[in-house]
């Protein structure tokens, strides 16, 4: 192999380096956002429960 050879191997593995990294960073904040949200609707809906057992305890 000469020179050019492991320049280009070198800069073809940083390339790739960098795409699995972006890639990898991509999916990781795409799962924190659906969970942050699934988080979000959950304590939604723990709050209407409460809301709606008050009133139920209130009404009875």
């Amino acid at each position: 192999m000469t020179g050019w050879d492991v320049a280009l191997l070198a800069v073809a593995g940083y390339l790739a380096l960098m795409a699995l990294t972006r890639l990898m960073l991509r999916r990781r904040d795409a799962m924190l956002g659906e969970f942050r949200e699934e988080l979000h609707r959950e304590r939604q809906r723990k709050r209407d429960e409460a809301k709606r057992a008050a009133r139920r305890s209130k009404a009875a």
